[in-house]
């Protein structure tokens, strides 16, 4: 989490919050001092919607979906890649998890003092701003994602979907992930049959190339024209 241990980066691990980088000596020392590294097996549960939280969290490894759990069906908010927070919410309201997070894949999660964070917030007005301006882009990507579920056909929830991986997850155009075929159809919120219908015709058209987890884009812009006319 300090700044020399950011030199053992490997290309999927994040040693600390880039926003950390407004911390002191100091502060940082309090940090290292303080934190909690734990490490979650794909499938397991990091955080309980409506559980007390002591800690907000920091990915440092891995992929996990935050959703927001309800007796007939869960919603996903978003995918959290390493580097992101999970938990900022719970700091300056009831200090509880407003949503659940699950690790796709192994997860390498950092737990941060609440208390400790407000702090922290409270003396650096620059670290305060970069929190108010992460808490704004989830705040975007999750309405975003309402939208593309309630308002958006298959094909479009579907290039949705497939575009924030390559754009956001992954920042390439050929990639692998790690969810099952269940788990790809509840994140664009649709039955297996119709994901294995809507890829049949991606793959037949020739937009991208799905086999088992490995995709690949060939026609960007036809999948933007689908999302955009969903």
């Amino acid at each position: 989490m300090t700044q020399n241990l950011d030199q053992e980066n490997n290309n999927k691990t994040i040693q600390y919050p880039e926003c950390f980088g407004f911390l002191s000596n100091k502060q940082l020392e309090i940090v290292n001092n303080s934190r909690l590294d734990i490490f979650y097996r794909a499938g397991e549960t990091i955080c309980k919607q409506g559980t007390f939280a002591s800690h907000i969290l920091f990915l440092r490894k891995g992929l996990a979906k935050v959703y927001i759990e309800s007796k007939d069906k869960n919603l996903i908010l978003s995918i959290a890649p390493a580097g992101q927070f999970i938990g900022l919410t719970a700091l300056f309201t009831d200090s509880t998890f407003h949503y659940s997070a699950a690790a796709y894949e192994d997860c390498e999660v950092c737990l941060l003092d609440s208390n400790m964070m407000k702090s922290f917030i409270f003396k650096n007005p620059k670290l305060g701003a970069d929190i108010i301006r992460k808490l704004n882009e989830s705040t975007i990507r999750s309405y975003d994602r309402i939208f593309s579920l309630s308002k958006k056909n298959i094909p479009g929830r579907f290039s949705d979907l497939i575009l924030y991986l390559s754009e956001k997850i992954y920042q390439s155009d050929s990639f692998s992930f790690p969810f099952s075929r269940k788990e790809m159809a509840e994140l664009a919120s649709m039955s297996i049959e119709s994901l294995s219908r809507v890829i049949r015709d991606f793959n037949r058209d020739g937009s991208i190339t799905l086999k088992g987890k490995n995709i690949e884009i060939h026609d960007k812009d036809k999948l933007k024209k689908i999302s955009l006319n969903g």
